[in-house]
């Protein structure tokens, strides 16, 4: 069924649905939507799809999975047979959809989910009948929030917590529709531009699936990725290493520093000498005579470190965190065992807590 000859009816479909308001109503083609990867839905608004006999359902389930969960209650419309069949859309098949041509009902998600709509949450609370807190924030002032956000995200992931991801992408994302509205607000740029460009940015930089560039493998993708962005920074008089930020922590920046310059060749052949060098700044460290010289050979051994990380598919910043994770879990049980036996930790000797740390390290912690 074309869509142009299933809107003759779309008056009886929606009277077979008993729509009360069909106004928000979203009419489209299901063989269009199964042609893409993420339907073109708002998902706080009811669809309507024309069905045909050429629609791939399977395809179609998985596109609009991108955006509903399995367990959406769909409605399968025949109005010349009067007909109205319920199926969740993880059982939409083929077998669903055999028959006479037919309209897809997908109702609204049952909370507010759309991008626009906590686009209107936001712009809402920067208007003037807003929040004042909101209406006087910056992109300065709102600095501290995306840093912290960002982290939130990181523990989130450092720990496994699906729940607390979900949760902590949320917290990101208020940020970032937060910095755009108030570019809006200052005539910068809007969500618009942003999309827009990251859209651009990202298509231009995978020939290989949106050009005619071939690839072997994710190395091949990397190497084609850093001549793209080369090309772009070559164009403004850039350096490799400008795309780097400058605010990133210490040992997220020293990777990504010597990743973009192992790219070109300047790197080591083997493992043997990044090995060496670690040893090599280790004794400088050693022999270093005042605390200015101490803090530069240290700094130079962490980098090293960093290197020795890199040749050996370490990312050293998780790395970090993961000893840091380890440390608070074998020190608290230090002090869980201390309190349980009745002894302050300042009374203990290092004998002692030691070998509480090492039953917290038996114990898996």
């Amino acid at each position: 069924m074309m869509l142009l000859s299933a809107l003759k009816w779309l008056p009886a479909a929606v009277a077979l649905l008993g729509l009360e308001d069909a106004a928000q109503l979203q009419v489209g083609s299901a063989s269009r939507i199964a042609a893409l990867h993420h339907p073109p839905l708002n998902p706080d608004a009811p669809a309507l799809l024309a069905v045909d006999g050429a629609v791939d359902a399977d395809a179609l389930r998985r596109v609009l999975l991108n955006q509903y969960p399995a367990d959406h209650p769909l409605r399968l419309v025949r109005p010349v047979e009067s007909q109205v069949a319920g199926l969740a859309l993880g059982a939409l098949d083929g077998a669903a959809l055999a028959g006479p041509d037919a309209l897809l009902y997908v109702p609204p998600l049952a909370q507010p989910s759309s991008f626009e709509r906590f686009q209107e949450t936001i712009a809402h609370l920067r208007a003037p009948e807003g929040c004042p807190w909101d209406r006087k924030q910056t992109h300065a002032s709102l600095r501290p929030y995306l840093l912290e956000e960002t982290y939130e995200v990181l523990d989130a992931l450092d720990t496994g917590d699906v729940a607390a991801l979900r949760e902590e992408l949320g917290d990101l994302l208020l940020q970032i529709v937060l910095h755009s509205q108030i570019a809006v607000d200052e005539g910068e740029f809007r969500m618009a531009d942003v999309i827009a460009t990251i859209n651009e940015k990202i298509v231009r930089r995978h020939p290989h699936v949106w050009g005619s560039t071939e690839v072997s493998d994710e190395q091949d993708v990397k190497v084609n990725w850093d001549r793209l962005k080369q090309a772009e920074k070559n164009h403004r008089g850039k350096s490799r290493l400008d795309g780097v930020p400058k605010s990133l922590p210490a040992l997220v920046q020293s990777h990504s520093y010597q990743d973009r310059a192992a790219r070109v060749g300047f790197d080591w052949d083997s493992m043997e000498p990044v090995i060496a060098k670690v040893r090599e700044e280790l004794d400088e460290a050693l022999a270093a005579e005042d605390a200015e010289s101490r803090a530069g050979e240290i700094g130079d051994l962490l980098f090293a470190v960093v290197n020795l990380a890199r040749w050996l598919d370490v990312e050293p910043e998780s790395a970090l965190r993961g000893a840091n994770a380890r440390f608070y879990r074998r020190f608290e049980y230090i002090e869980q065992q201390a309190a349980a036996q009745g002894r302050d930790l300042d009374e203990m000797t290092l004998a002692d807590m030691d070998a509480l740390w090492d039953d917290a390290k038996a114990n898996g912690l």
